[in-house]
C-alpha cells in the first residue's frame, strides 16, 4: 500500500507546472494520475498512481513522496488534510486505567490524536465530510464510540493544555492573578503544588519559559473536566517542578482521565502507566501502536522495533552509556576562573572557581532562576562579576530559551543573513545542517516553523557563528525525541572537531547524559541564591545534583537507560545509603 503527499511549502508549481506532470510515467501515456488544484498546486490521484516514485526523486524541490505503508484494515484510516495531505491511521483507547502516554516522532500524529479526542477536529475517515453522526457511527459498538457520543452531546467536558506556552503573552495582557482567577478559586494551591507559588502579582509578559508553562498547566488544573490533556507539559520546567508536576497529575488520575504527551522519557516512565506509540513518515503520515506498559513502550521505541506488531520503524537504536564519561585533564583549558560573586536586588549569585577545556560539551543542570543565564552572561563578558574575575573573555555564541519566530523570510535567507557564506560551506552543511535536516525547510517562512523546527534553526544558527564558546538554552524543548538524540550526537561531533567548548543548559536527564563530557551543576534556592559546582565528572555531578533533589535512578535491565527511583522503595533507599543517585 502506498500513499502519495505533496508538501506545499516547498512546491514550486509556477516554476515547473508542466514538469510535474512529464515526471510521471502514466501521465505520459495518457493516464491523468497527476492533475491540478484549483490554487494550482498539484495533486496525485493515488488510485491511479503506480508507486514508482519517479516523480519524487525527479522533483528538484523534494516536494513530492511517494510512500509504501504497512498494511491497514479497511477503516483505520481516521483522518486527512485533504488530497495528498497528512493521514492518521487509528487512534488510543481511553478504556485503559490511568495515565495514558503518547510518544512518537513530531509530525507523525501526536497532536493530531489530541484534537480529534478533544473535539477540535471531526474525523473524516478521508471519504467522509467530517461529521460528528459519521465519528459515533464509525465506532459504534466501542469505548471510542461511547466517548465521542458524549464529548458531542456535551456529557463529557475536556481541557487541552497547549503545546506552545510562550504565545501566551501574544493574547493576554495582565498579571497571573488576572488570567488565572477566571478559571477558580484555588488558584494559590495549584501553584504551590507545582511549585512557583511566588508569581501570583508578575506581569505574563514577564514570565520566564517555566513560569508561562506552570501557568497553562495551573489553567488546565482549575478546570472542572472529565478528561485532561497536557501537550508536553515538562518543557523550560527543571526536573524538580517536572517531578512535581508527574506527582499531581498521578493525584488527579485518581479520580480524572488524564492523557499527557511528552518527550522526556524519564518523566514520561515516571508519570504515566500506559503509552501509545505514533510512527511512519513525518508530515505525510501516522501510525497509531497499540497500548503497552511504559516500561515495555519506551524500550521499544528506543529500540526501534515493535516486536508484538512486527514494525521496525527506525534504522537504528538509541543506546546509552554503562559508564560514565570523566574529565580529561590533560586538554588545555579555554577559560578558568576565579572564585565570582554577582548580584541583582535581592538574588545573589556564587561561581566557584572552575575550568572549561577545548572540544568539551558541558552540561549545566539545575533548577531555574539559581543563576545559570548570569553566568553565561558573565563568561561571554555582558557582565561583569562584583567579585573575581575570569582569566580572559571569549567569544561567545548564545542561543536563547524562547527563539523569536516573527521574521517573515525563508529559512535558508536568515541563516544566510547572520552567517553569510558560512551557510554554504561544506563542513557547516555536513556536520550541522544535514543532521538537522535544514535544507528541507529551506525554503519555509521562519514564522510558519513549528516549535522543534524553529529550535533547529536557531542551533544551526547559534553554531554557525564565529566564536570559542557556544552556549545552548533549553536546545531539546520541542524536539522529539529522536531529534534530541540526534542534536547530542551532532553537539559532541561539533565540539570534538572544532575543539571548541560548548555549554548545554537544559533539563532532560537522557539528552544530558547523551550529551555531557563534564556537569556544572547549580543549587540554591530560585530567585534568592545560587552556587556553582564543577565542571565536574559525570558521576561526581550527577550524585550531586541528585541529592540536592533526593532522588535516585536505576538503570533498566535491558535498555540501560535510567529509570526514577519510587521515593522510599528498596532501590532508592539502597542506592541513598550508597551514596549512589545516578550510575549504581
Amino acid at each position: 500500500m502506498h500513499i502519495a503527499v505533496v508538501d506545499f511549502d516547498k512546491c514550486h508549481f509556477k516554476k515547473c507546472r508542466q514538469e510535474c506532470q512529464y515526471y510521471c510515467p502514466p501521465v505520459r501515456n495518457d493516464i491523468m494520475t497527476v492533475d491540478f488544484r484549483e490554487d494550482g498546486y498539484p495533486a496525485i490521484h493515488e488510485e491511479l498512481c503506480l508507486g514508482c516514485g519517479i516523480c519524487a526523486h525527479r522533483c528538484p524541490y523534494e516536494a513530492i513522496k511517494i510512500l509504501g505503508i504497512p498494511e491497514r484494515e479497511e477503516g483505520e484510516e481516521v483522518h486527512r488534510y485533504g488530497e495528498n495531505g497528512f493521514a492518521l491511521y487509528g487512534l488510543p483507547s481511553l478504556e485503559v486505567k490511568g495515565i495514558i502516554g503518547l510518544l512518537g516522532q513530531n509530525g507523525t500524529g501526536k497532536t493530531t490524536v489530541m484534537n480529534i479526542l478533544t473535539g477540535t477536529v471531526i474525523p473524516n475517515f478521508a471519504s467522509s465530510d467530517g461529521s460528528k453522526e459519521n465519528v459515533v457511527d464509525h465506532y459504534k459498538g466501542t469505548y471510542l464510540g461511547d466517548y465521542f457520543r458524549n464529548l458531542y452531546s456535551g456529557k463529557i467536558n475536556v481541557t487541552l493544555k497547549p503545546q506552545y506556552v510562550d504565545l501566551i503573552p501574544k493574547y493576554f495582557t495582565g498579571s497571573v492573578k488576572d488570567l488565572l482567577s477566571q478559571y477558580g478559586d484555588s488558584v494559590m494551591q495549584i501553584l504551590s503544588d507545582i511549585g512557583v507559588g511566588g508569581i501570583m502579582d508578575k506581569d505574563v509578559k514577564k514570565l520566564s519559559g517555566g513560569e508561562l508553562q506552570a501557568v497553562s498547566i495551573a489553567a488546565a488544573l482549575l478546570k472542572d473536566v472529565d478528561v485532561y490533556f497536557f501537550d508536553e507539559p515538562s518543557s523550560y520546567l527543571d526536573i524538580s517542578q517536572r517531578l512535581r508536576i508527574a506527582r499531581v497529575l498521578r493525584n488527579l488520575s485518581e479520580r480524572k482521565k488524564v492523557v499527557v504527551v511528552e518527550h522526556d522519557l524519564a518523566i514520561l516512565d515516571f508519570m504515566t502507566d500506559f503509552i501509545y506509540l505514533t510512527y511512519g513518515e513525518s508530515r505525510a503520515y501516522g501510525i497509531v501502536s497499540n497500548s503497552y506498559s511504559s516500561r515495555v513502550a519506551i524500550n521499544t521505541y528506543l529500540e526501534g522495533y515493535i516486536k508484538q506488531e512486527n514494525i521496525k520503524f527506525r534504522d537504528y537504536e538509541i543506546k546509552f552509556l554503562k559508564k560514565p564519561a570523566e574529565i580529561d585533564h590533560s586538554i588545555q583549558p579555554i577559560v578558568t576562573w576565579s572564585t565570582m560573586k554577582k548580584s541583582f536586588g535581592e538574588f545573589s549569585l556564587k561561581i566557584n572557581e572552575g575550568v572549561l577545556r577545548k572540544g568539551q560539551v558541558v552540561g549545566v543542570i539545575g533548577p531555574n532562576a539559581t543563576g545559570k543565564s548570569t553566568f553565561v552572561k558573565i563568561m561571554a563578558d555582558e557582565l561583569s562579576p562584583d567579585e573575581g574575575s575570569i582569566s580572559n573573555s571569549v567569544k561567545t555564541s548564545y542561543k536563547p530559551q524562547s527563539p523569536d519566530s516573527d521574521f517573515n523570510v525563508p529559512v535558508l535567507e536568515f541563516l544566510e543573513e547572520t552567517l553569510g557564506d558560512r551557510v554554504s560551506e561544506s563542513s557547516f552543511k555536513n556536520e550541522v545542517m544535514k543532521p538537522l535536516n535544514i535544507e528541507s525547510i529551506g525554503e519555509t517562512q521562519v514564522s510558519d516553523l513549528s516549535g522543534g523546527d524553529l529550535q533547529k534553526v536557531y542551533i544551526a544558527r547559534t553554531l554557525g557563528k564565529d566564536a570559542n564558546l557556544y552556549v545552548l538554552d533549553e536546545p531539546s524543548a520541542y524536539l522529539d525525541a529522536d531529534q534530541r538524540m540526534i542534536v547530542a550526537r551532532m553537539l559532541k561531533r561539533f565540539a570534538e572537531n572544532s575543539m571548541n567548548t560548548v555549554l548545554v543548559v537544559d533539563h532532560d536527564i537522557y539528552f544530558i547524559d547523551l550529551i555531557s563530557t563534564s556537569l556544572m551543576v547549580f543549587s540554591g534556592k530560585g530567585g534568592v541564591t545560587g552556587e556553582t559546582a564543577g565542571p565536574l565528572d559525570m558521576k561526581d555531578g550527577m550524585n550531586m545534583f541528585l541529592k540536592n533533589l533526593n532522588i535516585t535512578f536505576r538503570r533498566d535491565e535491558n535498555s540501560k537507560r535510567p529509570r526514577i527511583n519510587k521515593p522510599g522503595s528498596r532501590m532508592d533507599n539502597e542506592q541513598q545509603k550508597a551514596g549512589e543517585y545516578y550510575y549504581y
